[in-house]
């Protein structure tokens, strides 16, 4: 759980006891907590406060569980919140009902705290992952669009701008392809850490923690490995933007290469190891400052993330009339000669180094 945000739970429960216990555990752990007593008060308030997952008794006097939540699943706004059943421990029945209606997943009463916490975390980061995909997505589409309109609008450059689609269609079909393959892999591990969850229960106590522990550690993992990947996405689609759409404007040269190095440099804990030489560049120029400030950050964290802790990190700025140079030299592993010619490619992925340095 992070400080930045605390994924809320809304717990549906007839039996105010069943809900304080609920609420006890997640919040001890960062969730906010709110509820409903009945399947009616609980349709009325899920629109409202918009949860990250859904806690939802199947017992309930008047609407049960299963009713309310083909309600929710017919609801637009809500239809895509994880609901997690409440339901009896032998009622066989009832989980597979809970699966059918649309729960995601379920937990038998009377539960236990720690693994109430573990499948809501679960659902709850899936769910966070599912809606950043989700907007990448449509900063893509909306990529796209601009592409369309930008052609349509500047007829007198047709060669220029058909250029820039055929690469923008590369690069889609080039993410298309990173996100079917490299998300495919942890997503599986997921969802059977997430499957062998379900089972947990059935072991005694020192088996289940450990095996819990496990499972948690994969999940965590993957979930590291995917957020990775969506920091480089998010990252190629600013830098694609800027290319696009960005404009030569007068910036200072000299200022946005000491800002994008100390930042670089406090973000790997590595201030004393930056070595910085901008004198010789002009304290006004007219660039394409956007594109300028991306590719530095780009090569800079580079050059902190893939060389010795202690090592030093010299990036110095020479400038002549026409034209700045920016040399960052490092003692990372550098890059395979053979492996240079794909540089500008889409997405080429690399071969690893066994260790800094090697």
């Amino acid at each position: 759980m992070t400080a930045l945000y605390r994924p809320t739970v809304f717990i549906v429960d007839d039996v105010v006891q069943n809900i304080q216990i609920a609420a006890t555990a997640l919040r001890d752990e960062g969730f906010v907590v709110s509820f409903a007593t009945s399947g009616a008060e609980a349709l009325e308030r899920i629109p409202i406060v918009q949860p990250d997952v859904i806690l939802l008794d199947v017992m309930m006097p008047g609407m049960n569980g299963f009713e309310v939540c083909q309600q929710l699943k017919s609801n637009p706004n809500v239809a895509a919140i994880p609901v997690i059943f409440l339901t009896a421990i032998n009622d066989a029945d009832s989980i597979v009902r809970g699966f059918t209606t649309g729960g995601v997943d379920y937990v038998t009463k009377p539960f236990n705290s720690s693994e109430l916490v573990s499948r809501v975390r679960t659902h709850a980061t899936l769910a966070t992952l599912q809606r950043l995909l989700t907007e990448k997505n449509t900063v893509l589409e909306d990529l796209m669009r601009s592409l369309e309109s930008q052609v349509a609008q500047r007829t007198e450059a047709l060669q220029a701008a058909l250029r820039r689609q055929q690469n923008f269609s590369q690069m889609s079909a080039a993410l298309i392809a990173l996100i079917n393959h490299e998300f495919r892999t942890p997503m599986t591990v997921i969802q059977s850490s997430v499957d062998m969850l379900r089972y947990a229960h059935q072991l005694y106590s020192a088996a289940r923690d450990e095996l819990c522990n496990s499972l948690q550690k994969r999940i965590t993992e993957n979930i590291s490995i995917m957020q990775k990947h969506l920091d480089s996405i998010a990252m190629m689609i600013e830098l694609h933007t800027a290319l696009i759409h960005e404009q030569p404007q007068l910036a200072s040269p000299a200022m946005i290469v000491r800002d994008v190095a100390r930042y670089c440099a406090d973000e790997y804990n590595r201030e004393r190891s930056l070595q910085l030489t901008v004198d010789s560049l002009p304290e006004q120029a007219i660039i394409l400052a956007e594109n300028f400030r991306v590719a530095l950050r780009t090569i800079i964290a580079n050059a902190f993330c893939y060389s010795p802790p202690d090592s030093v990190v010299a990036v110095t700025g020479t400038a002549d009339e026409s034209s700045l140079t920016i040399i960052v030299d490092d003692e990372g592993p550098g890059i395979d000669p053979d492996e240079e010619q794909h540089l500008y490619s889409w997405f080429k992925r690399g071969r690893a180094h066994t260790a800094v340095g090697t």
